[in-house]
């Protein structure tokens, strides 16, 4: 039986929306720029780590999960590369944002959810990949500011943020994803 998952771009139910839309803004209000390069870091790290465990077969294995708050429909039949595949694309889309910003120009992009899917032939050479994405993202961050600026630029979900705000969405989107990456190797485990 094939389960009918939303396309790509679907978006988040209403009210899942706003809240974490709410939450980004808080984030992004009261963490400072280091605590969270610290937590995308530590969450970064836990999403490597379960990935690790699986054997090389079943991390390239698509497993179809529950919805997790903050992900949309469609990447819920993701394998563990894929997951990390979608944060290399993410994390260095958002790296090029904060280049832009930091040299005072506007991103001349626009993002598109469906855009950043990943692909299903995803493999394990992702895992360094999404390593130096952060590593590479966190030493430019590291060197601007507190990362407020005039400069916005639109997410399609959460409207126009600044680089702070970004920021504080590269944490949130990767916890998201690390809370799929365990109910993905949770699935992988025999007698689940």
């Amino acid at each position: 039986m094939t389960t009918q998952l939303a396309p790509p771009g679907a978006g988040l139910p209403t009210l899942e929306r706003w809240i974490s839309r709410t939450l980004l803004q808080a984030l992004r209000i009261f963490l400072s720029k280091d605590a969270l390069t610290r937590w995308l870091r530590r969450e970064t790290e836990i999403v490597l780590a379960l990935a690790a465990s699986l054997p090389a077969a079943q991390a390239s294995q698509p497993v179809l999960v529950p919805r997790v708050a903050g992900l949309e429909d469609s990447s819920r039949d993701w394998s563990a590369n894929m997951v990390l595949r979608h944060l290399v694309i993410v994390d260095t889309g958002i790296r090029q944002i904060a280049e832009a910003f930091s040299d005072n120009n506007p991103f001349d992009r626009e993002v598109r959810i469906a855009e950043v899917k990943p692909e299903l032939t995803a493999g394990a050479e992702q895992r360094a990949l999404l390593r130096a994405a952060v590593d590479d993202y966190a030493r430019l961050i590291d060197r601007l500011g507190d990362l407020r600026s005039p400069l916005r630029h639109a997410h399609p979900w959460f409207g126009q943020l600044d680089l702070r705000g970004w920021h504080a969405l590269a944490a949130m989107h990767t916890t998201a994803h690390r809370r799929q990456m365990q109910r993905i190797v949770a699935r992988q485990m025999p007698g689940s």
